[in-house]
């Protein structure tokens, strides 16, 4: 798994290379360039990173879909009557971009890269099934896989499959609710550590979501920046279970006792 912008995304143990159902572009001219050789030279590098990599899609190559290895069969562009709405208002959107900026070439339909293809992939495991018909941006990156690849015996699906996944979650969920079975009362349930009558607090009425063992009134954090993801997401069942968001009190002392 990989986080980007916080969210939680699914990548293949196998090393995978980028497929594209078009040709690698050529360097285009930007109105930015690198101000020093040594940008320029990173920019060359990196430019070449992304071409040994870089694969055009045909058939016969092996691709992802739904975390498991297919095939693909055939690719097609779509005919210029036959793009639908969503590919029509992406090209004028590109096109009146290029009128603000014209910072590269002005896109044409039979050369951008945005316009959709048609692609026809069958699963490895079962190569005489019905192909499954997927139309994509010509831009869209596939993860094409190596000839030789390992997948889960139990669900075919590419390692980490879902069982697996699920099986990492769970015993994270475990060891935080055995800690959290060991705060006592009167500590934030975020850090475990005592809430003082010095300290300002968010405190939650009504039942304990997290330790219903304890009485009412008793889910309480520390008010302070390390506590408030805790704060966020215990509010956040809270207001689940009916409770109002105004009802909540925010900033108050803790317990002398």
């Amino acid at each position: 798994m990989v986080f980007i912008n916080g969210r939680e995304y699914w990548r293949p143990r196998t090393r995978t290379l980028h497929g594209f159902a078009l040709p690698l572009p050529e360097p285009g001219k930007s109105v930015w360039q690198p101000s020093s050789a040594m940008r320029r030279y990173g920019d060359a590098v990196h430019e070449r990173e992304i071409a040994r990599r870089y694969v055009q899609l045909e058939p016969g190559t092996l691709v992802i879909w739904e975390r498991q290895p297919w095939r693909i069969t055939a690719i097609d562009e779509r005919p210029d009557d036959l793009w639908g709405d969503k590919y029509e208002q992406q090209f004028a959107d590109a096109v009146s971009a290029w009128e603000r900026w014209k910072q590269h070439a002005q896109p044409e339909r039979h050369t951008w890269r945005g316009r959709p293809i048609a692609v026809q992939i069958v699963p490895v495991a079962d190569p005489g099934a019905e192909p499954l018909h997927l139309i994509a941006p010509g831009h869209h990156q596939w993860d094409v896989l190596p000839e030789h690849y390992s997948v889960c015996v139990a669900c075919g699906e590419l390692p980490p499959c879902r069982h697996e996944t699920a099986e990492q979650q769970a015993d994270v969920i475990a060891a935080r609710n055995d800690v959290l079975m060991d705060i006592p009362p009167g500590h934030c349930l975020g850090c475990g550590e005592f809430v003082t009558h010095r300290q300002k607090a968010a405190r939650f009425p009504g039942p304990n979501l997290w330790r219903p063992d304890m009485p009412d009134h008793s889910a309480v954090f520390h008010a302070r920046q390390e506590c408030a993801g805790e704060v966020e997401r215990y509010r956040r069942q809270w207001e689940e279970k009916g409770h109002g968001h105004a009802a909540v009190q925010p900033e108050l002392p803790g317990d002398d006792a």
